[in-house]
């Protein structure tokens, strides 16, 4: 039963959930942005985040579904799913703190978008974000470098003793930081 639950969530997940790279953006005033997008788009739901703090896109997925699962069980933090899963891609419970652990700030260059709805929706909001911000499309801008490695230790507070610690495995750098990070989005869930 509970096997079919988490079956059920990834199938939607799959369906109804587009995260997509953008780099490049410009973002002057972060509010302009967002409401201009909620003005053009309506209701249809979207995150942003900056993806210089994101660790891979396993991470926001891993967000996302630990969102829509706290929904779906009452067990939600925010009143929308958009913050939820910004509360979980921080991996901690306040949502003032995740706005600036892995939220856009105007010195944001690449981002991540995560669109809550069919592919049609999700291309029209892309085609909107890709304008007012004048990034292009790039899915690269989720992967982890050596570039994000250190930004990332530092947003998540993931000490060189974790990484040692995780080192005998044989994972890559890369690898062990997103393996953390996921971690404590699991954490996240289980403290409820």
């Amino acid at each position: 039963m509970k096997n079919e639950k988490l079956k059920n969530l990834v199938e939607y997940l799959r369906k109804n959930v587009f995260i997509v790279g953008v780099e490049n953006v410009r973002i002057e005033n972060i509010d302009f942005l967002f409401s201009k997008l909620k003005e053009k788009i309506g209701d249809v739901s979207f995150q942003l985040f900056d993806a210089d703090k994101i660790a891979g896109k396993m991470h926001v997925e891993f967000a996302v579904l630990n969102a829509l699962k706290a929904f779906k069980d009452g067990r939600n933090i925010s009143r929308s799913l958009p913050v939820e899963v910004l509360v979980y891609a921080s991996a901690q419970r306040q949502i003032g703190k995740a706005f600036q652990m892995v939220g856009l700030t105007s010195k944001t260059k690449n981002m991540v978008v995560v669109v809550f709805s069919n592919i049609e929706q999700s291309s029209k909001i892309l085609d909107e974000i890709l304008s007012l911000t004048g990034g292009k499309i790039n899915n690269k801008v989720l992967e982890i470098n050596m570039e994000k490695v250190e930004i990332i230790k530092k947003v998540f507070g993931i000490s060189n003793l974790e990484i040692k610690t995780q080192m005998f495995a044989g994972l890559s750098l890369e690898e062990i930081i997103k393996k953390l990070v996921v971690e404590r989005v699991a954490l996240l869930a289980t403290q409820q």
